[in-house]
């Protein structure tokens, strides 16, 4: 085979004897990127369908990037599998013991690309690549075969017969967002997800990520809020910055100079605020329990009880955080407990804000937020 794999190892021996074919997925570490999790799980489906079609079983190796995954859809899609013990040389006994690799994403200059590049030179069409995975032409011209997956979209919803059928009274009425005096509403922005919805398990995200359509797998802020919307609550995800407490944090700053003033915090890679979420009257905020953030240099100077840590939030030092006049609920916001005129909805996209009324059963207003925003 011209490969230095130990032949006898009870494990490599177990797949060199396997009576059908074999076919792995290799792909390299994904990191928090969930387009990139959309990709590669887009792949792993189809290599899925593939293998069963074909009869072929999945070969895969503990402690892969992609082993988790890979076999979540096989069991998925009723794919055998055969598992490899975690080895240090797992990628090349995946990669020179299969009968066919597909790539779902590889990086350039590692080490898995140079695996790949000798099994095309040893067999070439052994390999299928994904376009679209960004470094697939060095890997084709070295002998694989590309693998190509339509674009998709990733609108809450995608169906526009769906939106032509609903008449204009069935949507939603879409206001301009000067028309709401925003000193009287708590603001809460939605913003991308970096991988599961807050309290949803990583299998359940797998599943939508391999199973979904583009609306159902998207992370982003605006399908973080149609999530919002259609489901009539915000849940308790975020984790105050002193105590492992989740909460559901607002702002009392009006919106339009919330969203004026917004900064694009690099350490997280992501904008403060975004122009899509959720607002809510501030005397009905009260009613149900959600209260200003105390302010203090640490939390035994807040003079807060046990109960109320989740109140406390740092004055900051390079930042003053007190600007922020945030609000904070301990628990999940149930927007159904609320009269409909005490909520609204805001989004940047006007889009998006026709696809929101398909989901938004409470008729909530829907607000404008015009474009650009700095």
């Amino acid at each position: 085979m011209g490969w230095d794999v130990p032949d006898d190892d009870p494990n490599v021996r177990q797949a060199l004897e396997h009576p059908g074919p074999l076919a792995t997925v290799v792909c390299s570490r994904l990191g928090h990127d969930t387009t990139r999790h959309r990709l590669m799980a887009r792949h792993l489906a189809a290599s899925m369908q593939a293998m069963r079609a074909s009869g072929a079983t999945l070969l895969i190796a503990d402690g892969t990037a992609v082993g988790p995954w890979a076999m979540q859809a096989a069991d998925l899609f009723g794919v055998p599998i055969l598992l490899l013990n975690k080895s240090d040389d797992r990628d090349l006994r995946l990669i020179s013991l299969a009968d066919r690799v597909d790539v779902a994403y590889c990086r350039p200059k590692g080490k898995v690309t140079g695996l790949i590049r000798r099994r095309c030179a040893i067999e070439s069409g052994i390999v299928r690549v994904a376009i679209g995975s960004k470094h697939e032409t060095a890997l084709l011209e070295a002998g694989a075969i590309g693998l190509f997956l339509s674009a998709e979209s990733e609108s809450p919803c995608s169906n526009t017969d769906l939106l032509s059928s609903l008449s204009a009274d069935s949507l939603s009425p879409c206001i301009a967002m000067d028309q709401i005096d925003w000193d009287e509403f708590l603001v809460h922005c939605t913003r991308a997800a970096p991988g599961p919805w807050p309290k949803q398990t990583i299998r359940q995200y797998r599943d939508e990520m391999l199973l979904g359509d583009a609306a159902t797998a998207s992370r982003s802020a605006p399908a973080a809020l149609a999530r919002i919307v259609r489901g009539r609550r915000l849940i308790a995800g975020a984790v105050t910055s002193s105590h492992q407490i989740p909460v559901v944090c607002f702002s009392a700053v009006p919106l339009p100079e919330l969203l004026s003033r917004r900064t694009y915090r690099s350490h997280l890679h992501r904008w403060d605020y975004e122009p899509y979420g959720i607002a809510i009257r501030k005397t009905a905020a009260e009613q149900i329990g959600i209260e200003p953030v105390v302010y203090a240099e640490d939390v035994l100077r807040s003079g807060l009880g046990s109960g109320q840590l989740h109140r406390f939030q740092a004055c900051g030092k390079t930042t003053d955080w007190r600007v922020e006049k945030e609000w904070r609920a301990a628990e999940d916001v149930d927007l159904d407990a609320l009269d409909p005129t005490d909520v609204c909805v805001f989004s940047a996209n006007g889009d998006w804000a026709d696809r929101l009324s398909t989901v938004n059963h409470r008729s909530w207003p829907l607000v404008n937020v015009p474009c650009p925003i700095n």
